[in-house]
This record gives structure tokens, C-alpha cells and sequence, in this order.
């Protein structure tokens, strides 16, 4: 995408029609401009005074909204729209918006969309309901984690599948289920575990080196990554945070290194700092957590998908087997 000059500024004139009542939705007679439709109309021109600086067919898609609508807009005015460029970061572009009615403000707010290339929105927007969706559940504290989270995004294209990555804290998922704990198990198997690790690394060409204070928390890194799938943009953040933390020993409760990364695949380095604070973002990780309860995982990495659950990075072998032979017998019904 080409650079837009900071503060460009696009405005548009509405012309409301009745679809775009409240009235329309139901709200029997109240014939004032809905909320949906203002941020539609908000929509419409943050891209649209983004869409001159497209290429390669590039498109963009709406992430982030949040308004105040702070005066009802007549159904038989004019209202007039102004989107204001605020930041773009990468692929992030952020925008604030007013709307007005003669010289009352009806809504202003903040709106932020993604730009990717029309293949990819395409591909994403054309899933549907019987494309199989895989669920990747991780934790940053595991090695196996580390291992999986390099192979599952290419399992997943292979297969053509969705992919969700889901972040969750290992620790609170074995208390929650009396799950296994392999460095507290007696001494010839926690030598043998790190020398698996040591032999999985090499097999896999990926380099591997504790960092001297493991474990480290990984609460915020875990919400960071809940705001990086937000964006699609998951697999190379998540990657990049597994590869930092497992041979570079970069410390993954640092906000300046978690911004860094995502600066480095373009996403907005100050959100991603925010998120890991931010409230909201805490409670979808508890939430989760009690997903991976009610789904009965006990370990990670697991691949969860039609009700089965793979568990461990030496099992994507099988899983990437299993989805050939799903796909080869056009089948989707659940196995147990």
C-alpha cells in the first residue's frame, strides 16, 4: 500500500434513505437515522479515503469501531461525513470520524481497518460453514509449542482449512484438570525430555536454547496473540514470540520486545501494549480457558477439530494424514 500524507481527510454528504432507519430495523416508529447505519456510513469513508492508495489489489476490511452517537440524525437531511486519517502502521490504518447534521454533531468516534491483498480477504470471506475449522491451542511456556506453532500454518493450508490459533494458559489449564506437569516427574524421565527437545529441534532445523529464567510468565504475550489472531496476523506473531523466547532468550513479559515484534509484521506496536492490559482482553483469555475445559483438552499443543483432539507436535504427522483422508473421502461428520 502506498504512504497516505498524515491528517488526509475525506468527507462525504448522506442522503438518507428509509432502509436506514431505526424504523427499518424494527424499532417501529422511530424514523431517525439508525446506530448500524452511521457506522456503515463511518465505514464507508474511512475506505474510502484509503482506497486511492491501494495496489497490487490490495482491499481493506474493518477491525476495530467505537463510537458515541450523541444526537438522533433526521431521516430528511443531509448528514455530513468526515474521516480523518490518524495513523497508519503497516498493514493498520486508523481513522477518527464525525457526522453532522446542519451544526449538531450526531457521532463521532475511532474506526481502524486492516489492508490485505484481495486473494486473501477472499479466501477468508468465501469459507464456509462446511469448511473444516482447525482450533491450534498453545502456551509460550512449552517447547512443544514452539515446534507445533511452526508447522500448523502450513498443515492448515495443505488441508485448505480454517485455522484459529487460541492462546491459553498451560498452568491454569493443569490446575484446572490435574494435567500433567512432565518437569516435576522423576529424574531419568526429565532427562530424557530435554533430551527429546534437543533431538526434535535438530530434526526440525529450528534452533532451541532455554532461557535462563524459564518458566516467564506468559499472560501478556497470550493477549497479545488474542489481538494478533484479531488481526489475522497470528501465525507470524505468534512465530516470531516462540522463536525470540525458545532460542533467543528474549523475556516474553517485556511490552517494549512484545511491541517490537509486532511492529515487525505490521501490526500497531502501542495496541498491542494495550491489549495485554487491557481488561477486556484478560477476560478472553479466561474464556479460553474454560473453552479448553469444556472441551477436555489436558495438555498442549493440541489441534482440535471435529470434536478430536490431536495432542502433541508429534502428532501432526497423524493429523495431517487424517485431514487427507477426510478430504479424500468428502467427508466432515465428527469422529470420536
Amino acid at each position: 500500500m502506498k504512504s497516505i500524507p498524515a491528517d488526509t481527510k475525506h468527507e462525504e454528504v448522506i442522503h438518507p434513505k428509509p432502509e436506514h432507519l431505526a424504523s427499518a430495523l424494527g424499532n417501529h416508529g422511530v424514523d431517525v437515522v439508525s446506530t448500524p447505519s452511521m457506522i456503515l456510513f463511518f465505514e464507508a469513508a474511512s475506505n474510502n479515503l484509503a482506497a486511492g492508495y491501494y495496489e497490487n489489489n490490495e482491499v481493506s476490511v474493518g477491525t476495530h469501531v467505537k463510537v458515541d452517537h450523541l444526537a438522533p440524525a433526521q431521516g430528511d437531511l443531509p448528514i455530513f461525513v468526515e474521516a480523518v486519517l490518524t495513523l497508519q502502521k503497516g498493514r493498520r490504518l486508523e481513522f477518527a470520524l464525525t457526522a453532522y447534521q446542519g451544526e449538531t454533531l450526531i457521532m463521532q468516534g475511532v474506526h481502524h481497518r486492516a489492508v490485505m491483498p484481495r486473494a486473501e480477504f477472499s479466501q477468508k470471506a468465501n469459507a464456509t460453514g462446511t469448511q473444516k475449522t482447525l482450533e491450534f491451542w498453545f502456551d509460550f511456556h512449552s517447547p512443544w509449542c514452539y515446534f507445533a506453532s511452526h508447522q500448523i500454518g502450513e498443515i492448515a493450508r495443505e488441508a485448505n482449512v480454517n485455522l484459529i490459533w487460541k492462546p491459553v494458559h498451560l498452568a491454569n489449564l493443569n490446575a484446572a484438570v490435574d494435567g500433567r506437569r512432565p518437569l516435576e516427574s522423576n529424574p531419568n524421565f526429565v532427562a530424557w525430555y530435554q533430551q527429546d527437545i534437543a533431538d526434535t529441534a535438530e530434526q526440525m532445523q529450528l534452533p532451541i536454547a532455554q532461557h535462563p529464567n524459564y518458566p516467564l510468565g506468559p499472560s501478556r504475550a497470550l493477549r497479545a496473540a488474542i489481538f494478533a489472531e484479531e488481526q489475522g496476523l497470528a501465525e507470524p506473531y505468534v512465530s516470531a514470540i516462540m522463536r525470540g523466547y525458545w532460542s533467543q532468550e528474549k523475556n516474553i513479559t517485556d511490552l517494549a520486545w512484545l511491541s517490537e515484534v509486532a511492529v515487525g509484521v505490521g501490526m500497531d506496536g502501542s495496541a498491542i501494549a494495550l491489549a495485554t492490559k487491557d481488561p477486556i482482553y484478560k477476560q478472553k483469555l479466561n474464556e479460553n480457558l474454560q473453552r479448553a475445559i469444556d472441551i477436555r483438552l489436558f495438555g498442549l499443543p493440541v489441534v482440535y477439530v471435529d470434536e478430536k483432539i490431536f495432542w502433541g507436535n508429534d502428532r501432526l504427522p497423524l493429523l495431517r494424514a487424517w485431514l487427507k483422508t477426510r478430504e479424500s473421502n468428502g467427508s466432515s461428520a465428527p469422529t470420536h
